[in-house]
C-alpha cells in the first residue's frame, strides 16, 4: 500500500556528546529539549563522573553542577542516584533555567546561553524527585509557574508559583484529594489573565471502583497574591478545574480519557485553539485519539456550575446557583464580576471558603467538532507535534504523532469549513526506533518527544537513549514515479518535470505538480498497486483545516486557511551537522 520508504538507518542521530563516558556505559537518558535562540538544547541524565548536565545538541556545550550525595537506598543499583535535568525552560531571551533531580535533592540554576552559569536554588515543588514523577514549568510575568510533587514519596502534589520580584509565592492545597489527586502533569501555557494546566488524574467524582484517569484542565490567575489570614493564605484563590472530553459518539459513548500530550494554541477556523493526544486506559484495548478544543469552549467551562458530592453513593451534582456566593469563586480580582475587589485577599470569607471546598466544575469541556479528529486503535500514541504551515502556500496542517513501539505517523488534517463532516489522511507511519543505535531501559522504544523545526524541514524524535532526525519530506521513495508522487498527497513533495519526485522549496522553478485535495484522483504507484498511498482515519473521523488545491494551476478551491500560530515562533534550530563532536552522527 505504502511505497518502499528509504532505510531510516541513514537518518542522523544523536547519542550524547562524544567523549563522554557516562553516556557511552549508561545511555542518553533523554528527559526533554527545547528550541531557543536558534540552539536545540537536549536534557539528559548525568552522574557517572559526579556531574549534573545539560546537553545542548546543536553545539556540543555542556552545562554542569556538583551532584549531591545519594541518601536514599531504595535506589537501585544507584541508577537513580544521577542528576536527571527535568526542568528545562527560558527564563527570557537569553537565559534558561535548568533544574535537576540531584540524587533525590532537586536543584535549579540560570544559565546564560553561552555564558555564565547564576546561583543555585532549591528544587523542591519546581522539579520532581525522580524521574517518574511528572512536571510542568514555565515563566510568565517573571514568575516560574510549576506543577509536580513537592516531597519524595510523591504524596503532596502541588501547583506552585515562585521566583517572583512582584508576585508573592502561592501554592495549592496541601493533601486535598479534591484539589489534584494523583496528577500527571503534561502542559502548562499562559492565556489572557491565568496559567492554565493541563493534566490527567484520578477521578474522585465518578464513583467507580479502582482508579479511573480522567483528563483535566485547570487554571489560576496571574494576579492571584493568595486569600486571607483567616482562609487560603498563602494557596491559590482562584484554581478551579475542569474536564476534557475526548469522545466518540453514539449510543454507547465511548471515552479517550489518558491525556498524554497538548500543543500551544493555534488559530482553528479563526479562534484559538489546541490539539491534545488521549489515549485508552491503562486495562482497556490499546488506542489514542487526537482532539481539538477551542479555548472560548474552556472558558466557558470555567463559568458553569460548581460540583460537590452528596449522599452516599458518591455522586457530585452541579452546585445549585443560588448557594454560589457573591463574587463568584475562581474569579480574577479586579476583573469581570470582581471588578470591585483590589486585591484576591480582599475577598470575602464566604468566597475564599466555597473556593477552598469547591475546585471542580461540573461541566466537561467538549472537543471542536464534538468527535475526535484522528483515533487509532491497537497503538498507544505518546506524543504530538503539528505543522500549521506545510506546502509551498504555507496553507496545510499535518500532525506528528510519536507511538510507543517506536513508530512516527504523519497525518493530513484537512477540511472545508468549519462545519463540514472532516476527516485526516494519515500519510506515512515510519518505524524510527533501532535498539543498536539508542541504548536505553525497558520501554526504550517509547517516543519521549516531538520538536519540529519546520525552516530546517525536520522533525527531532526523542527515545530513550537517542535523538533521531527526521525529514520532513521523504519524497525520494516516490522515484520517478509521477502517479505515486501526486497520490501521496503530501504537502511537503511536489513533482518536477521531467521526472523527480523532489522536496517543496522556494527555490524551485515554476511548473511543478502537487495534488494535497485529491483532485486528480491518481492513486497506485507507477508498478500498478493498487490502492491509495494514505489511508483515512478509523473512526470515520473529521477533517480539520484546509486551504489550496492542484498547485499545478495552483486552482484556489476556496477552503478554509490552515492553522495559525497565535504566538510567534521560536528560534530557528541551528545547522547540525556531524562535525565538531556534537554527537550527531549518520546512520
Amino acid at each position: 500500500m505504502f511505497p518502499r520508504p528509504p532505510a531510516t538507518a541513514t537518518y542522523p542521530r544523536f547519542g550524547g556528546l562524544r567523549g563522554d563516558n557516562g553516556t557511552t556505559q549508561l545511555g542518553l537518558d533523554f528527559q526533554r529539549m527545547l528550541r531557543l535562540n536558534g540552539t536545540l538544547f537536549v536534557a539528559a541524565r548525568y552522574g557517572d563522573s559526579g556531574l549534573g548536565n545539560t546537553r545542548m545538541g546543536a553545539e556540543g556545550g555542556r552545562a554542569r553542577w556538583p551532584l549531591a550525595p545519594c541518601p536514599h537506598p531504595r535506589a537501585t543499583a544507584q541508577d537513580e542516584c544521577h542528576n536527571y535535568i527535568r526542568v528545562l525552560v527560558p527564563r527570557d531571551a537569553r537565559t534558561l533555567f535548568a533544574c535537576g533531580t540531584n540524587a533525590f535533592n532537586p536543584v535549579c540554576r540560570s544559565y546564560e546561553v553561552g555564558g555564565a552559569e547564576g546561583e543555585e536554588v532549591s528544587g523542591q515543588a519546581r522539579c520532581p524527585f525522580d524521574t517518574r514523577q511528572s512536571n510542568v514549568a514555565l515563566f510568565a510575568d517573571g514568575s516560574l509557574y510549576s506543577a509536580t510533587v513537592a516531597d519524595f514519596q510523591a504524596s503532596d502534589a502541588v501547583i506552585y508559583r515562585s521566583l517572583g520580584a512582584r508576585s508573592p509565592p502561592l501554592r495549592t492545597l496541601k493533601y486535598s484529594s479534591r484539589w489534584l489527586q494523583e496528577p500527571h502533569f503534561v502542559q502548562a501555557l499562559p492565556y489572557g489573565p491565568y496559567i492554565y494546566f493541563f493534566f490527567r488524574e484520578i477521578a474522585v467524582e465518578l464513583g467507580a471502583p479502582g482508579k479511573v484517569a480522567v483528563a483535566r484542565v485547570a487554571r489560576v490567575c496571574r494576579n492571584d497574591r493568595g486569600g486571607s489570614p483567616r482562609v487560603l493564605e498563602r494557596r491559590w484563590t482562584s484554581f478551579l478545574k475542569a474536564r476534557l472530553q475526548c469522545t466518540v459518539p453514539g449510543d454507547a459513548v465511548f471515552y479517550f480519557d489518558v491525556l498524554e500530550a497538548v500543543t500551544l494554541p493555534h488559530a482553528l477556523h479563526g479562534r484559538p485553539a489546541v490539539l491534545a493526544l488521549f489515549g485508552t486506559q491503562p486495562n482497556s484495548i490499546p488506542g489514542s485519539a487526537v482532539c481539538a478544543f477551542y479555548l472560548a469552549d474552556v472558558e466557558r467551562a470555567f463559568e458553569g456550575h460548581f460540583a460537590e458530592p452528596r449522599g452516599a453513593a458518591g455522586a457530585w451534582p452541579p452546585v445549585p446557583e443560588e448557594r454560589v456566593p457573591r463574587p463568584r469563586p475562581g474569579c480574577c480580582a479586579g476583573m469581570g464580576p470582581a471588578t470591585a475587589i483590589v486585591t484576591s485577599g480582599d475577598f470575602p470569607d464566604e468566597t475564599l471558603a466555597f473556593a477552598k471546598e469547591h475546585p471542580l466544575l461540573h461541566g466537561a469541556v467538549a472537543p471542536a467538532g464534538g468527535r475526535p479528529l484522528f483515533t487509532r486503535t491497537g497503538t498507544r500514541l505518546t506524543q504530538l507535534a503539528v505543522d500549521v504551515g506545510a506546502g509551498p502556500r504555507g496553507n496545510h496542517t499535518v500532525l506528528f504523532l510519536g507511538a510507543e513501539d517506536g513508530r512516527v505517523l504523519k497525518v493530513l488534517a484537512a477540511a472545508r469549513s468549519p462545519g463540514d463532516v472532516q476527516n485526516v489522511l494519515l500519510l506515512e507511519e515510519i518505524s524510527l526506533y533501532e535498539p543498536r543505535w539508542c541504548r536505553g531501559p525497558r520501554g526504550a522504544s517509547r517516543v519521549l518527544g516531538l520538536e519540529l523545526h519546520p525552516p530546517g524541514q525536520e522533525l527531532f524524535v526523542a527515545f530513550a537513549g537517542c535523538l533521531v532526525r527526521l525529514p520532513l519530506s521523504r519524497c525520494a521513495q516516490h522515484g520517478a514515479c509521477r502517479r505515486s508522487c501526486l497520490a501521496a498527497r503530501d504537502p511537503y513533495c511536489v513533482w518536477l518535470p521531467p521526472g523527480g519526485c523532489v522536496p517543496f522549496s522556494e527555490d524551485l522553478p515554476a511548473g511543478f505538480e502537487q495534488d494535497v485535495e485529491g483532485a486528480t484522483g491518481l492513486t497506485g504507484t507507477c508498478h500498478g498497486e493498487g490502492g491509495p498511498k494514505g489511508t483515512w482515519g478509523d473512526s470515520g473521523g473529521w477533517g480539520l483545516f484546509g486551504g489550496g488545491g492542484h498547485l499545478g494551476t495552483l486552482r484556489d478551491t476556496g477552503d478554509i486557511g490552515p492553522l495559525e500560530r497565535c504566538w510567534g515562533t521560536a528560534g530557528d534550530v541551528k545547522s547540525q551537522g556531524d562535525a565538531g563532536g556534537t554527537g550527531w552522527a549518520p546512520g
